[in-house]
């Protein structure tokens, strides 16, 4: 047979005509919902119950609205009203069960346990914290206030300074035209200068060299060595013969000294070695010339076919490509090269000072850019709802347990040992994080360096009402990902006014 308990409610009846007792276990908010002069409907719409079977111990409704004030649903919630304190709600599961959770022992109203009501106790202790809280926010809130008219009056000087730099841009860009094009008017006449005085000492290189070139030649004509260069040497070198008929003549040999048997040393560079010094070959020459065609007949050899006409092009390309040796390219030493004549120097000098003017001018352009480029960054920043958080930027702040860490808003967090050493980047800002309708009150930093086998760190930084700012704390409830705490004046908000939620009764 099943047992009826009693309506139960939590204090005595209240004086207020027409007044909806309340049972045990039920919030102000609900109590309209268990009439005394109306059959109990079950919160989800499932059952209709008589009234007197609520709180009797016994699980009628699914979602356990019936049972408010007993242990008899699992997924039922018990209500505490904690009078001085404030409200809570329990499980159903801890009502009655020997440990007081509600600090006005409503919920061991029969256990048997000796509990003390306790509520005004902690709300006066609560009072205390709150009021400290009211001070902060107050005292918080009026530095808010003061960074904001600062960082109004910052705004607009570094939008008069930003219009400033454009105007400026623009007119650097003018003058970088102007001095360009003197810079390359001087550079003209420079560069003719230098390339005439570098022609002039290219060929008188180029002479010397021939000149060498020639005593060389001369010596290794001069086979016995007497001073002279005789038709009988010349003919030793049979590519010299001009008709190539295979037969070098005395005549032939004669003519190319000049009509003379034998010439010296001067008339050979200044009449006969211009005519012959593309045809002579020096001794290095044929010895490279000899070696070529040895490569060559090996590497015929190697070959998998023996085509007789392919034999024929094959030799005929051959001689073509190893041929007579080209004649070297003049090898121009500009570091022994003499110094520019007066002329020349002014003109260097005229360029130079022109490339100098250009080159200031062309840094200082980019330095104006840089700072547009900055300016524009920072102007166009989320600093919070009236810019209350640009006072943060471009500044670091520090926290220390076993590491040192370092906070960068809107820049960087990073990492490093007490001692020093290498800095561990932690994550690079990213955007506001707070919920919905709060964003400002967290800040996400992340694609910060990537953990051994595991992702990038990332941080996550809480920000709450402070007189100053300060870093707090900083945690890793996760692997890489870390836990950032950090007071400020730019969250502190208008404190409402002291109170501790409790029930009229």
């Amino acid at each position: 047979m099943r047992f009826h308990l009693m309506f139960l409610l939590l204090g005595p009846a209240l004086s207020v005509a027409g007044e909806v007792k309340r049972p045990r276990g039920v919030s102000p908010s609900n109590q309209q919902f268990y009439d005394e002069t109306k059959p109990f409907t079950c919160f989800d719409g499932s059952k209709t119950i008589p009234l007197d079977r609520v709180n009797d111990d016994y699980c009628d409704c699914k979602d356990a609205s019936d049972e408010p004030g007993t242990s008899a649903c699992p997924n039922g919630h018990f209500h505490c009203g904690n009078t001085g304190f404030k409200a809570s709600y329990i499980s159903s599961s801890r009502v009655n069960d020997g440990i007081c959770d509600c600090c006005d022992a409503t919920d061991e109203y029969n256990s048997g346990t000796g509990c003390e009501n306790t509520c005004r106790e902690l709300g006066k202790k609560e009072r205390g914290i709150l009021l400290k809280m009211t001070e902060v926010a107050k005292e918080g809130l009026k530095v808010k206030q003061q960074l904001i008219e600062k960082a109004s009056k910052i705004k607009e000087e570094k939008k008069k300074k930003l219009d400033e730099l454009r105007e400026l841009k623009s007119l650097i860009e003018n003058k970088m035209k102007v001095l360009k094009t003197a810079k390359e008017k001087a550079e003209l006449p420079e560069n003719e200068a230098k390339e005439k005085h570098q022609q002039a000492w290219k060929e008188l290189t180029r002479a010397k060299q021939e000149g060498a070139r020639a005593v060389v030649a001369f010596n290794e004509l001069d086979k016995n060595g007497d001073g002279f260069v005789s038709v009988v040497e010349i003919q030793a070198h049979s590519e010299l013969d001009g008709d190539e008929d295979d037969i070098f003549s005395e005549m032939e040999a004669q003519v190319i000294l000049g009509g003379s048997s034998k010439i010296d040393l001067e008339y050979f560079q200044d009449l006969v070695w211009r005519n012959i010094k593309n045809e002579y070959k020096t001794e290095d020459d044929v010895e490279a010339y000899s070696e070529s065609w040895d490569e060559l007949d090996n590497s015929n050899l190697e070959e998998d076919y023996h085509d007789e006409d392919e034999e024929v092009d094959n030799e005929d390309d051959s001689e073509v490509s190893v041929g007579k040796p080209s004649e070297s390219k003049t090898d121009t030493n500009y570091e022994n090269m003499p110094d520019y004549d007066e002329e020349t120097q002014a003109l260097i000098v005229a360029a130079e000072d022109a490339r100098d003017q250009f080159i200031t001018v062309e840094s200082s352009l980019q330095d104006t850019k840089d700072a547009i480029r900055n300016l524009e960054k920072e102007l166009s920043m989320d600093f919070g709802q009236n810019d209350e958080f640009a006072y943060m930027f471009g500044k670091c702040y520090e926290v220390t347990n076993e590491y040192v860490y370092r906070l960068c808003p809107f820049e960087k967090i990073i990492q490093k040992l007490k001692q020093g050493g290498s800095e561990t980047n932690l994550g690079t800002w990213h955007s506001w994080a707070g919920p919905e309708g709060n964003k400002y009150s967290a800040m996400k930093y992340d694609g910060g360096r990537a953990c051994w086998q595991g992702p990038n760190r990332s941080t996550t930084v809480k920000l709450s009402c402070g007189k100053e700012t300060v870093v707090t704390s900083c945690t890793e409830p996760s692997r890489c990902d870390y836990l950032m705490e950090m007071q400020t004046p730019a969250v502190c908000k208008e404190p409402q006014e002291l109170a501790i939620e409790h029930d009229e009764l």
